[in-house]
């Protein structure tokens, strides 16, 4: 969850949160230079209180919390100037405006989640998945985002298994070794109890992980360090249809799949070529994969 939302939302807050919570909202980048007895002095609370406050929504004290909130601030500053990734377009839009306005979302998307990779994380993710099995934890709604990663994996004879079997999982956390494979957690908001448990139950075992999760602070980012961050503008009820996620962690799958692709270059460009001359192979007389196309036949 984004700070700004943490401070927003203030219904179980005490009247010197709500002041403390409304004067960060209010200030935003200007707390950069301003100590805590200074803040409040200007709302008239303790200084005990705000160190409390930044305490109680997940940060040590004042200090963490501004460093994290201007970064945060910075962050929502950027992309999506010109399309709302919850409502990109509206009932009175033909049918050209609305195809434009996903084209327009979809590279305001790809560019928000760009501007969140970090070189070391995803250094260390490739590390990490670099098993010849990768399981894949998540909901059923992002299957489908997965089982796209899979397919590529396959290609180049990596094995990704998604899983969405209780038993299943909880077998193979309990009867994998550590060093032949690795446990990706794919959830947006970070806080899926199904992904929060078996993250808590892998760790426990000595499994490597890493996760795909939204910005912010949420409970799945705090146990796993290897998380990759994905563009996180989108509300989890009133969008239109989960546009901006699903491509967001789309393309960092895709990213995770190069860097591994290019462990081993020659050899996975030899892989996938086989295979996909095996798909060219015809099982019965119709099925193959044939173009009438010249560009695409080789």
């Amino acid at each position: 969850m984004l700070i700004q939302e943490l401070l927003t939302n203030q219904e179980n807050m005490s009247a010197a949160e709500k002041a403390i919570a409304d004067y960060f909202l209010q200030e935003k980048e200007n707390i950069r230079r301003k100590g805590v007895r200074r803040i409040a002095a200007k709302i008239f609370v303790a200084p005990s209180s705000i160190i409390r406050f930044c305490q109680k929504i997940g940060f040590d004290g004042l200090q963490s919390f501004k460093d994290e909130y201007i970064e945060e601030l910075r962050y929502t500053s950027h992309h999506f100037e010109k399309t709302d990734p919850n409502i990109p377009f509206t009932a009175d839009n033909s049918e050209t405006e609305v195809a434009g306005r996903i084209a327009g979302l979809y590279q305001e998307t790809v560019l928000d989640t760009l501007s969140l990779l970090d070189s070391q994380i995803l250094q260390e993710a490739v590390s990490i998945l670099d098993k010849p099995t990768i399981y894949i934890i998540t909901l059923s709604a992002q299957r489908g985002i997965a089982k796209a990663f899979e397919e590529k994996m396959g290609r180049i004879g990596r094995r990704v298994i998604i899983h969405n079997q209780t038993h299943r999982i909880l077998f193979e956390i309990e009867h994998s070794r550590p060093e032949d494979c690795a446990f990706l957690f794919l959830s947006y908001t970070g806080e899926s109890s199904h992904c929060i448990v078996y993250a808590e139950k892998a760790l426990a075992a000595g499994h490597h992980c890493a996760a795909i999760t939204s910005y912010g602070i949420n409970r799945l980012s705090s146990l796993i360090p290897c998380t990759i961050r994905v563009s996180s503008r989108e509300k989890l009820i009133s969008n239109l249809g989960n546009y901006s996620f699903a491509l967001s962690a789309l393309y960092v799958l895709d990213v995770i799949y190069s860097l591994i692709f290019r462990l081993d270059y020659d050899r996975n460009s030899e892989l996938k070529i086989q295979s996909s001359k095996q798909d060219e192979k015809p099982l019965f007389p119709s099925s193959g994969r044939h173009s009438g196309n010249p560009m695409l036949n080789e």
